[in-house]
């Protein structure tokens, strides 16, 4: 029997996400909140014009997805993830959601099609604008989630769930240019014309190339990041 993935794993963009973590994320993303910082509940409540109880309530989200940390005593602050953890988890998610996609060959219904075809669509429209680049990591893993969690291979579901870390994906389609959005979408294209076709093969290459190419533009955004005076002489 499926397991139902939804009711546990709740993911950037569904309908799982209050308007609040994802007001955070998108804070934490313009580097309003930076890595490491400290979060106060008041400060963020008055910031947002909330109560602190919706603010409780996204932490608690954004704690389970690795946007934030809470730190005993201390309070909560940002997750700050180094260049050595985002590769363990780009090369991780290269090994495990490829074969993981594949496995919802067969399995995806007409309904799903038309989601994946909406979302790309969507995600098309949020990176014709470099203000709004960071949004599409939402729709993103919206749009992976619907192959994962159709998949046969439900023991690897929530290991490839928590590798797809909405900070990471965000930060990296922040940074995108208009051919790393091209080449980003028609990876998403190509995924569903694939799984019509049943090609378990064509689905678990296609989801390889689109992962190990978000690596290489986070090495490549990391090289443009580096100060000059940190160049050799």
């Amino acid at each position: 029997m499926p397991v139902d993935n939804d009711a546990t794993l709740p993911q950037f963009g569904d309908s799982h996400w209050t308007e609040v973590s994802s007001r955070i994320l998108g804070l934490v993303v313009s580097g309003d909140l930076p890595p490491g910082s400290w979060i106060r509940e008041n400060d963020l409540a008055g910031r947002l014009g909330v109560s602190r109880t919706p603010i409780r309530e996204a932490f608690r989200e954004l704690v389970g997805v690795g946007v934030v940390e809470v730190v005993p005593r201390r309070g909560t602050r940002v997750r700050s993830y180094d260049a050595e953890e985002i590769e363990q988890i780009y090369r991780s998610r290269a090994v495990i959601e490829p074969y993981v996609m594949s496995e919802s060959v067969g399995r995806l219904t007409e309904d799903d099609f038309s989601s994946l075809s909406e979302l790309t669509e969507q995600m098309k429209s949020l990176g014709s604008d470099p203000t709004t680049r960071h949004h599409i990591a939402s729709v993103n893993n919206e749009f992976h989630a619907i192959f994962i969690r159709s998949s046969a291979a439900q023991s690897l579901i929530s290991t490839t769930y928590n590798l797809m870390i909405p900070i990471v994906v965000a930060k990296l389609f922040a940074s995108y240019s208009d051919n790393d959005v091209s080449s980003s979408m028609n990876h998403h294209d190509e995924l569903i014309a694939a799984a019509r076709a049943e090609d378990k093969e064509w689905v678990a290459a296609v989801s390889k190339a689109h992962i190990i190419s978000g690596l290489n533009r986070f090495k490549a955004m990391q090289i443009e990041q580096t100060p000059e005076h940190d160049d050799p002489q």
